[in-house]
């Protein structure tokens, strides 16, 4: 067998002839296997060193002395990469919690410390509440000890920044300079940058622009807070951070829900932590985990090979570990509660009429038209709210001024329930998180309630965020008005332990990480929790609440169902 094999700490090249079809069969035995088209050159993991050396030089423990220094060194590195990280998991932390006198860890917090002295590229998939931030400071902070010129960035949500980052930087490591290079200008940004710092701070969204600036400071490592943003193989940031990540020396993900629509989402995320452990494109990745299910060729519903999930969930649990907020908090518990009513006549016709076509006549030569599912399921939900939003469907779902849209109030029967219910025996005179997803719900919901509420959504702008956010937590206001999609990440509203959803969206995301704002453990949040889920009967809510916030099947595909007329449609008569 003809074949050179190079080693390095980034990858495996095994590189033989065109017509070596032994070396080609014996590869089949380290998936997954990248390869350029035409399979003469074949590029593995490092975590296959002590397989790939026995199997194609016969090199083990008994004679890798016979090896250059070099190889023997990554040999022995990855055996004790495995035997420790066994042990860690077996056996848990073996040092001190106590980082310094401002901050002890939790155990599972120190079992990540642990775990990343011997891994520099790792995945802490840890449920929100459960420390991710004070645990990536400490593994930045141990560095910094050893290293003190070393730099680091962080790349998360903005709100992220603000809500967590520099808030657990300035309270635990107030030594270690923070550099927060979000500004409002590019000029302020650019200045922040060449701040001399050890911690440098971006959103995610402005990664890919100033990459070009960040990258000249040398960074040792860097940290992607919730990670699932690179769920995309298709998004920028998920292409700019995988190939950022081959440049630095350390590289850590986190995320409470990093594959939360299915396992092919942990592509993009593992791919940074390990380039040359999955295939070297997508659509390989896949055709070999997955089957499309669909028979529309304009929608893919992938479902997992059962014999290989195992297969895949291991590829990624050996670079990654999980943490449930339940297995290591005392949490006070919850209960999610529907609260069902009947839409009117007059509006449960508009919206039959609307499911079962793509425009809705509303008189006075008002025709308001759905040019695509997407923007049907959109005014689907609005009208299960009881209004509609006349605009282009390139506007949907977003949150523009009024000027831009004209909007239709069909009913208030769901506004009816909603003061209803803010007026229950353990509801009234409690603080109350409200969940919305339209700037309509958010106006008609304010005025309603008036100078008790402060709202958080996409047409607000950070400061005013941040001051919404603030007078809730301190009391000045009863009530919350939120947008999952603007507060789902980072904050912590505990002071409230009721939280009313009055609209629904189809992330379960989205959904996870905002029930998550009020639910802690019993230290920061006392009281049973309690989620209000508002339902109009034989609707779009029932299938979002079935398919989405219980996680009992496919969201998209039962979506589909109920536009196509099945599922729920029997269940609605002319009398409803």
């Amino acid at each position: 067998m003809q074949n050179k094999l190079l080693i390095s700490s980034n990858c495996i090249e095994i590189q033989c002839e065109r017509d070596d079809i032994a070396t080609q069969q014996l590869l089949t035995d380290f998936y997954p296997v990248t390869s350029n088209r035409i399979k003469t050159s074949f590029k593995l993991s490092p975590h296959l060193v002590p397989e790939v050396l026995k199997a194609f030089r016969n090199l083990d423990e008994s004679n890798i002395h016979t090896a250059p220094q070099k190889i023997q060194d990554l040999f022995y590195r990855e055996l004790l990469i495995r035997e420790n990280t066994l042990d860690l998991l077996t056996n848990g932390p073996r040092q001190s919690c106590i980082v310094s006198d401002k901050l002890t860890l939790k155990t599972h917090q120190q079992l990540g410390r642990e775990l990343a002295e011997y891994h520099d590229r790792f995945a802490f998939f840890y449920d929100t509440r459960t420390g991710k931030t004070p645990l990536s400071l400490t593994i930045i902070y141990d560095d910094l000890r050893k290293n003190p010129n070393h730099k680091w960035l962080v790349v998360c949500p903005l709100i992220l920044i603000y809500n967590a980052w520099l808030e657990d930087a300035a309270k635990f490591f107030p030594e270690i300079a923070t550099i927060n290079c979000h500004a409002d200008t590019p000029q302020k940004r650019m200045k922040a940058i060449e701040t001399p710092g050890n911690i440098y701070l971006t959103n995610t969204e402005s990664f890919v622009k100033y990459r070009s600036a960040l990258e000249p400071l040398g960074f040792t490592g860097c940290i992607v807070d919730e990670s699932s943003d690179m769920k995309s193989p298709r998004s920028k940031v998920s292409q700019e951070l995988v190939d950022f990540a081959q440049y630095m020396k350390r590289f850590y993900l986190l995320a409470g829900t990093p594959a939360p629509n299915g396992e092919w989402e942990y592509y993009m995320q593992m791919r940074a932590i390990d380039y040359f452990g999955w295939h070297s494109s997508y659509s390989q990745f896949k055709e070999y985990y997955f089957v499309n299910m669909s028979y529309n060729p304009q929608y893919e519903k992938l479902s997992i090979r059962p014999d290989r999930k195992d297969e895949l969930l291991a590829n990624v649990k050996r670079k990654a570990l999980y943490v449930d907020k339940e297995d290591v908090l005392d949490t006070p518990g919850r209960e999610f509660i529907p609260v069902e009513y009947d839409m009117p006549k007059s509006l449960m016709a508009h919206y039959r009429k609307l499911k079962n076509e793509l425009y809705l006549e509303l008189g006075d030569n008002v025709r308001i038209t759905a040019i695509n599912t997407g923007a049907k399921l959109n005014k689907l939900n609005q009208v299960s709210s009881g209004f509609i939003m006349d605009t282009q469907a390139r506007k949907e779902n977003q949150f523009y001024s009024t000027d831009l849209a004209e909007w239709y109030l069909l009913d208030n029967t769901r506004f009816e329930v909603l003061q209803d219910l803010l007026n229950q025996d353990g509801i009234a005179g409690e603080q109350v998180l409200i969940w919305a997803n339209y700037r309509r719900e958010f106006e008609l919901i304010q005025g309603m309630l008036g100078e008790r509420c402060a709202c958080v959504y996409g047409g607000v702008n950070l400061d005013e965020k941040n001051e919404a956010i603030r007078r809730f937590k301190k009391g000045d206001v009863q009530y919350l008005i939120a947008n999952p999609a603007s507060a789902d990440k980072g904050l912590t509203l505990t002071n409230a332990h009721i939280a009313i959803y009055f609209s629904l969206n189809w992330s379960y995301e989205l959904f996870k990480q905002s029930y998550d704002r009020i639910y802690g453990d019993k230290t920061i949040q006392p009281y049973f929790c309690k989620y209000y889920i508002l339902i109009a009967k034989h609707t779009i809510d029932n299938v979002l609440y079935t398919d989405v916030l219980q996680g009992k099947g496919d969201a998209s595909y039962a979506v589909l169902n109920h536009l196509k007329g099945g599922q729920l449609n029997e269940a609605v008569d002319e009398d409803s």
